[in-house]
C-alpha cells in the first residue's frame, strides 16, 4: 500500500513536468505557444523561461524567450515600441524557433544539415533570398503548411536571388511558424 503510495505521488509529481517537454512544431504551434496566444498564455505554457524585449535586424519588435540562459524561440506580437513593456494581452502571430530539441513531426530541426532535411522533406524545390538582410528561405518538395525553414548557404547564379543549388554542410538556421 505504501509503495501504491508513493508510486501515485510520484506519478503526479512528474506529470507536469513531463507536460512542459513538449518540442513539437506544429503548422500553428512550437512547444506549447501557439499562433492566437496571448503573450501571458505564452509565458505560463513556458514556465522558467524568460521573455524579454528583442528585435531583428530591420527592427521589427519581437519578444525572445530565454531558458536556462538560452533563447529558444522568439515571437511577434503585433507589437511596434521597442522601448514599451511588454504588452501581456497582445497575440502571438509568428514564432521563430533558434532550438533544436523543438521538431517537426518529420523530426526536423534547426541546425540539421540540409542534406538530412532532405531525406525527410523531398529534394530542394527552391531556395529564395529576400530583399532585405538577405535571409534565405528553403522549400522541399514535401510542404507542411504555415512552416518555413532559413538558411544561409544557397548558392545563387550572378544577379538572382533563387535557386535550388547550397553549398556543402549548409544547416536550417532556423524553423519558423507563421500565422495565417
Amino acid at each position: 500500500m505504501i509503495i501504491h503510495l508513493l508510486f501515485i505521488v510520484l506519478a503526479l509529481g512528474i506529470a507536469p513536468a513531463l507536460a512542459q517537454k513538449n518540442y513539437l512544431i506544429t503548422s500553428n504551434s512550437a512547444g506549447g505557444v501557439k499562433i492566437g496566444m496571448t503573450v501571458s498564455q505564452a509565458r505560463k505554457a513556458l514556465p522558467g523561461c524568460r521573455l524579454k524585449r528583442g528585435s531583428d535586424g530591420e527592427g521589427v519588435v519581437l519578444i525572445a524567450a530565454d531558458c536556462s540562459g538560452k533563447q529558444v524561440m522568439t515571437f511577434y506580437a503585433g507589437e511596434e515600441d521597442f522601448e514599451a513593456r511588454i504588452n501581456e494581452g497582445a497575440k502571438i502571430e509568428f514564432i521563430e524557433v533558434w532550438d533544436p530539441r523543438f521538431k517537426t513531426p518529420d523530426g526536423v530541426h534547426q541546425n540539421m544539415l540540409v542534406t538530412v532535411a532532405e531525406k525527410r522533406l523531398g529534394r530542394v524545390k527552391e531556395i529564395v533570398m529576400t530583399q532585405t538582410e538577405s535571409r534565405e528561405f528553403i522549400e522541399f518538395t514535401k510542404k507542411r503548411k504555415r512552416i518555413a525553414y532559413r538558411i544561409y548557404g544557397g548558392i545563387y547564379p550572378s544577379g538572382e536571388t533563387t535557386t535550388a543549388r547550397y553549398r556543402r554542410g549548409t544547416k536550417l538556421h532556423s524553423i519558423q511558424v507563421r500565422g495565417n
